[in-house]
């Protein structure tokens, strides 16, 4: 079924910079441990709430950040806040919330983002997890073990390698899951604010109070 335009343009606001793809790493190397951070963040029911989501987070030793802490992490939420803006604009984004989060792993920082996008349509909660210094995809089959099924499809565009899978019957309520890489020095950085490797997933909510 076509999506209408409006329901494209909040894609579009919600998931401006957290584009996705596949992640294969070294053992003992910290990106080991990403599939399972993602888990514990955003493969329980916390993930249906931001406001849970975020102390859920904090639980389990995640520490809130400036998003300025990192330059990276400045750069693609000033990306984000460029597409909420502009569904406001349109009139169908009503507000948004975000925390940026950071926890050492294997010996260097992840950084997750958790989101709250309001409109007129529906709300969604946005699960994000980043690992700024990987130089190398992450195996998509660890992701498929967690959810459940088999992706949708792989694709490599503009430098930026995706695989998506359909929602996961693992973990209900969930829209899509993207897994993305973008390599060091690549020309993408630019358009997406960041390098390495992005897991992340949206929860659709009721509009209205839906998700806080």
């Amino acid at each position: 079924m076509a999506r209408s335009g409006r329901g494209r343009s909040l894609a579009t606001a919600t998931w401006a910079v957290f584009m996705m793809a596949p992640v294969h790493v070294e053992a003992g190397d910290a990106s080991v441990g990403f599939v399972a951070e993602y888990a514990a963040l955003c493969g329980t029911p916390a993930r249906d709430s931001y406001s849970k989501l975020v102390a859920h987070a904090e639980g389990l030793g995640w520490a809130k950040v400036a998003r300025t802490s990192n330059a990276e992490l400045a750069a693609l939420m000033q990306l984000s806040d460029k597409g909420i803006a502009e569904g406001k604009a349109e009139g169908y984004v009503t507000g948004a919330s975000n925390a940026t989060l950071t926890k050492m792993v294997g010996g260097r920082p992840l950084h997750f983002v958790a989101t709250h996008v309001r409109s007129n349509i529906l709300n969604m909660v946005g699960c994000y997890l980043y690992d700024f210094e990987a130089v190398a995809p992450v195996d998509p089959a660890g992701v498929t073990r967690l959810l459940g099924i088999e992706p949708a499809y792989t694709r490599e565009l503009g430098g930026i390698t995706t695989t998506v899978w359909g929602p996961s019957p693992n973990i209900p309520g969930t829209l899509d899951t993207h897994l993305t890489f973008v390599p060091p020095r690549s020309p993408a950085v630019a358009k997406v604010g960041f390098d390495g490797v992005m897991l992340k997933v949206s929860i659709g909510a009721p509009k209205g109070n839906g998700g806080e």
